[in-house]
């Protein structure tokens, strides 16, 4: 029982952790905020309601951790990681075939 409590608290401190993370949920004065942490500080006693109330907290967090994860994952798939330009890319594709770009020279205005 005191395992499944402790099991239980650390799922709900996983939702609070997702939760700060959302712009929409980040006010601990909000709804969401308010009913996890009732829910914290709570005891629970009766073995039934733990199991329950657990259930659904590992549930909830880990459905936070899959769209968390799908996030991440689509903002690999549009490319949002590459911000290095076109001459990184131009060279991760040469490596990739076994070429080496030739170094583009550094034209010095001034010197012209």
């Amino acid at each position: 029982k005191e395992r499944m409590a402790k099991e239980l608290r650390s799922e709900l401190r996983k939702i609070l952790r997702h939760l700060r993370r959302w712009p929409s949920t980040s006010d601990r004065k909000g709804p969401y905020w308010q009913h996890i942490i009732e829910m914290y500080r709570e005891p629970v006693t009766d073995d039934a309601r733990l199991a329950t109330v657990r259930r659904r907290s590992l549930n909830y967090a880990t459905l936070l951790d899959s769209v968390a994860e799908f996030n991440r994952i689509r903002m690999l798939d549009t490319g949002a990681e590459n911000v290095a330009g076109t001459q990184a890319t131009l060279r991760k594709a040469a490596a990739r075939a076994g070429l080496v770009l030739a170094e583009e020279e550094k034209h010095d205005p001034v010197s012209s």
